[in-house]
């Protein structure tokens, strides 16, 4: 049996587990750069924010565009192909919906 269960799983996943890594770091990092101990004058870092941001949109792009190629090359194309095709969009409205509330802040409230 060689069905690679683990990398099915992960390619099914990736997309949503950049969404998350996302979250979880311009989260973290604005409320440790919001907390009066190391309050920041003008709120969280939001060039760290941007490059966060880009660059999970980036990753996202990339698989979804792989996953597009899948699908239209493959006529025949399964559940994983169109559940990773689906989340790598779903992921990347996710980290647009994430990304912009946080650039948008003005500061520390």
């Amino acid at each position: 049996m060689q069905d690679h269960f683990f990398r099915q799983l992960l390619r099914g996943t990736l997309p949503l587990l950049v969404w998350a890594a996302h979250f979880t770091f311009c989260y973290l990092l604005a409320a440790a750069q919001c907390t009066p101990a190391a309050m920041r004058a003008g709120g969280p870092d939001r060039v760290l924010l941007g490059i966060a941001t880009a660059l999970a949109l980036l990753a996202c792009a990339w698989l979804l565009w792989r996953e597009r190629g899948i699908l239209r090359n493959a006529g025949n194309a399964g559940l994983l192909d169109w559940s990773a095709a689906l989340g790598a969009l779903l992921a990347l409205v996710g980290i647009l919906w994430t990304g912009l509330p946080v650039l948008l802040v003005a500061g520390c409230a």
